[in-house]
């Protein structure tokens, strides 16, 4: 709160926690410069253990699982913990989400955070904790 006299707090869209959705990363990976902005806007973006899963499925070979690998260390990774998968399961209910959607979705909601995702399809815009930063 600002009291009277003091300057405001200026908004940091930064300082909002997000969750990653698994397109975003892959964008950053495929060298896609709008997923490198997109990551550098925040402080500590985290990711649910189903974007790790659908990162590193798509990995070529060792190698490839390596620098993935130490790439996604840069994140902290959510496990699927009880109220995640409560709410999961809510989620693929109600909107009809495909399973790891809606964990992922979970996982951003139970943090209290945005989704960033490039997912208009399952993640429509007018959901307000849903961040469609960039279309391909």
């Amino acid at each position: 709160m600002t009291r009277v006299g003091e300057a405001p707090v200026p908004y940091d869209p930064a300082a909002l926690p997000v969750v990653l959705d698994s397109v975003i990363l892959i964008d950053y990976l495929n060298g896609i410069p709008h997923a490198k902005a997109e990551l550098a806007r925040h402080r500590a973006p985290v990711i649910s253990i189903i974007t790790r899963m659908e990162v590193l499925v798509g990995c070529a070979d060792a190698s490839e699982v390596s620098v993935v690998e130490g790439f996604l260390a840069g994140f902290t990774t959510i496990p699927l913990e009880g109220a995640i998968a409560a709410e999961a399961v809510r989620l693929r209910r109600d909107r009809r989400l495909r399973l790891p959607d809606a964990v992922i979705y979970a996982t951003a909601r139970c943090r209290s955070a945005v989704l960033v995702t490039r997912n208009e399809r399952d993640f429509p815009t007018a959901w307000p904790d849903v961040r469609i930063p960039y279309r391909i």
